[in-house]
């Protein structure tokens, strides 16, 4: 597949970014296309400057060190081929139109469709250059300056580029309720990590100081269980071992800081293949946080699969299901399983559902996000990460859960932990 993971048309992005920012001439310069607004994966990159020289810019563009090629070079646009073979597109244009051209730019096409239709029946006309209002003397520019007064001349509420696809964003602008969106910000926990014990990278202390360098309140460590041998997973007694570790870890971080961090006894529990979990309800009983997870058996029919992960959703202790589709982006398509019973049965037993940040998983995807909070079902955005740097994949988890439409009070994860706990006893009751 030639389309990149948005992480990895991100890096060049920023690369980008910082090479047009050298340039004297360019007053401002920003990315559209599908990488702003954080679709999963991107096909090209969209630049946006600011500049009265186009010449100049155009220069500057691909003298760049990493350009491959030029593909086709204009006065105001210019495509180079750039790093692991990806298209760059770049355009130069006035102050007075940079807001409409972003807007138009970064799309989706279905998205700039409503639009225009929208402003044609208001007697108006909008594309790159502004929005225009046709009267005797002609065509008279309105608004372009900014995309908040492109929005505003078609009487809506500016839009976050995640929502832009056509899925129900126009009726919540025109309403004033656009979400106000989950940010980075927003986030006081990560509930999905290895460390050394299995499969991760990098040690427990380790882990605990990058995830306090990161600002984290909490964190749950959840190594595999021993079905998944490969990471050699933990046995009860292995796990127990680590949750003692873990017990003296949060003594000594309670007595150096008040508002240290806490670090919460999990398990990444696998599914199994007959059914049930790896690990008994006995040894669940003791964690603070479980996620439950299907790794085996992905071949198996839509109904024994959807039966494995109904059975992990109502157990008791399963606080989450991690990655419920399992698919890899470009890599291995998601398993056969009925996601609206999945998500129909966490809304009955106040069980979370993940969003798990790796690039390559993004699972759950923004649409199967957008139907679980729309039935009311709590998700975790979990970065799952196996190494300190993994830790900051956080980041993609929130693109597609602003895409999914979620706010804060939608994801587990940005409460206290206090709140977090309280979330856990009424799963605990209600199943």
């Amino acid at each position: 597949n030639s389309r990149l993971l948005w992480n990895e048309a991100d890096q060049i992005v920023h690369l980008l970014i910082e090479w047009m920012k050298e340039c004297r001439v360019v007053q401002q310069v920003e990315a559209a296309g599908s990488w702003r607004r954080g679709k999963e994966t991107v096909g090209d990159i969209d630049l946006l400057v600011e500049s009265h020289q186009p010449s100049e810019v155009m220069n500057h563009f691909v003298a760049w060190e990493h350009a491959d090629h030029v593909m086709v070079r204009g006065d105001t646009k210019t495509s180079i081929r750039g790093p692991r073979g990806v298209q760059v597109d770049m355009r130069v244009v006035e102050k007075k139109s940079f807001g409409a051209a972003w807007q138009y730019f970064t799309g989706s096409k279905e998205h700039n469709v409503r639009l225009r239709s929208r402003a044609k029946k208001l007697g108006l006309s909008i594309n790159e250059y502004g929005v225009s209002q046709l009267d005797q003397s002609g065509a008279k520019i309105i608004a372009g300056q900014s995309e908040k007064e492109v929005y505003k001349a078609v009487g809506l509420e500016w839009i976050p580029p995640e929502l832009r696809e056509n899925h129900g964003e126009f009726e919540l602008a025109e309403n004033n309720q656009v979400p106000k969106l989950i940010t980075l910000q927003d986030i006081c926990g990560d509930l999905h990590m290895h460390t050394t014990a299995t499969d991760g990278e990098a040690t427990l202390l380790e882990m605990v100081t990058a995830a306090i360098d990161r600002g984290l309140r909490y964190i749950a460590i959840t190594d595999h269980s021993k079905r998944v041998t490969m990471a050699r997973g933990l046995d009860a007694t292995r796990l127990y071992e680590q949750w003692e570790a873990i017990d003296r870890f949060n003594e000594s971080l309670a007595s150096e800081e008040a508002n240290s961090l806490v670090v919460l006894k999990g398990i990444e529990v696998d599914i199994l293949e007959k059914g049930g979990l790896d690990l008994s309800d006995e040894v669940l009983s003791h964690a603070d946080w479980v996620v439950a997870s299907l790794h085996y058996g992905q071949q198996q029919s839509q109904e024994q699969i959807t039966g494995r992960l109904l059975d992990a959703v109502c157990n008791p202790y399963v606080s989450c299901i991690g990655h419920p589709t399992g698919r890899l982006i470009n890599r291995r398509p998601p398993y056969k399983v009925d996601l609206q019973r999945i998500i129909a049965a966490a809304a009955d037993h106040v069980t979370c559902l993940e969003i798990n940040a790796n690039p390559w998983r993004l699972d759950l995807d923004d649409r199967f996000a957008a139907a679980a909070k729309e039935a009311g079902v709590k998700l975790a955005i979990s970065t799952d990460a196996h190494s300190t740097a993994g830790l900051d994949v956080m980041r993609c988890g929130i693109l597609q859960a602003r895409r999914a439409g979620l706010e804060a009070r939608d994801v587990v994860n940005t409460l206290p932990l206090q709140e977090l706990k309280d979330v856990l006893q009424k799963h605990n009751k209600t199943t």
